[in-house]
């Protein structure tokens, strides 16, 4: 009879201590779960609704208008699938030249011989967290027609004229990649060198006593061991140049002609309160952005789905 009476003071001692585990997990994650709800969530859900309204921020305007806004997206408004064809190749610049200076560098760095490795990640990583704002100050003034590229230019003979980059498109979306691409290579390099530093250093003793070669040894053991990781890391950085949008309209407003607008920067400069001019009917602009929010989802869907094969090589 004492021994049961021990079994269950014992099963209730634990069944409170797990309980007691759990409460901690849930207030450890409490922040993240908030988080979710009032900055993604909500968000998602107020301008679903406000997609089939007439809306311009004051409430006896508005109207419902039903799918109105969606025919209008899909039949009227050429200029916004315009805006997704610069950011389509947009993205298919910047991410192969992107992702192959973070996988080279992050190669170098790993490499147990190299010294300060630690402070090369710091400065890589330093312009992901510099403001936007800054970013684009310090690059205009770079592009602009008397500014540093074009003196640099001019001085070594390379041209006679300053280089009126916003002129033209390329010289425009070439700015913006190269722009985008200096603020975000850092982070994919912290990404490939925590990815390489998983790979055990057996495997490269054994493939150099075989006689492998550098290259052999990255396309053969190196690049399928991390290939899951680089799957990764590539939806994130295809997630990323898919909502570039604060930089574009800073940097160049769209110029030339609003042919260089990505998606995003199109939407925030005639849309969002405060960037748009005039009265922006923002049950037009939740529309625009539920539309892009589900072409990009399937983005990323077919991604995964074409590389699902990365994800079966280790």
């Amino acid at each position: 009879m004492q021994n049961n009476l021990e079994i269950k003071r014992t099963i209730f001692h634990e069944k409170k201590g797990i309980n007691n585990e759990s409460w901690k997990c849930y207030l450890l994650i409490s922040p993240q779960i908030i988080g979710l709800f009032v900055f993604s969530l909500y968000p998602i859900l107020w301008a679903a609704r406000y997609s089939f309204f007439y809306y311009d921020g004051v409430s006896v305007n508005t109207r419902f208008t039903g799918v109105e806004n969606y025919i209008t997206l899909f039949a009227k408004d050429i200029t916004y699938w315009k805006t997704w064809i610069t950011t389509l190749k947009f993205a298919l610049l910047k991410l192969p030249v992107e992702l192959f200076i973070a996988m080279l560098l992050a190669l170098l760095i790993s490499k147990k011989t190299i010294k300060f490795s630690g402070f090369f990640r710091s400065v890589y990583f330093l312009p992901h967290i510099i403001s936007v704002a800054i970013v684009t100050l310090i690059f205009c003034n770079l592009f602009e027609p008397f500014g540093y590229i074009n003196t640099l230019l001019i001085k070594l003979g390379i041209i006679r004229q300053p280089i009126e980059f916003l002129k033209s498109v390329s010289g425009g979306l070439m700015m913006i990649i190269v722009t985008d691409i200096w603020m975000n290579f850092g982070v994919n390099v912290l990404y490939f060198v925590a990815a390489l530093q998983n790979i055990s250093n057996d495997v490269y003793e054994a493939a150099s006593l075989d006689g492998c070669g550098k290259v052999r040894e990255f396309f053969s053991i190196t690049l399928p061991l991390i290939a899951p990781v680089v799957q990764i890391i590539c939806l994130l950085a295809i997630k990323g140049v898919l909502g570039t949008g604060v930089l574009v309209y800073l940097l160049t407003g769209g110029a030339p002609g609003g042919n260089t607008h990505t998606v995003n920067s199109y939407i925030l400069g005639k849309f969002v309160p405060g960037f748009a001019q005039g009265i922006p009917n923002l049950g037009y602009g939740s529309a625009m952005c539920i539309i892009t929010s589900v072409i990009t989802a399937a983005i990323s869907l077919i991604y995964l789905r074409l590389s699902q094969k990365a994800s079966d090589l280790y």
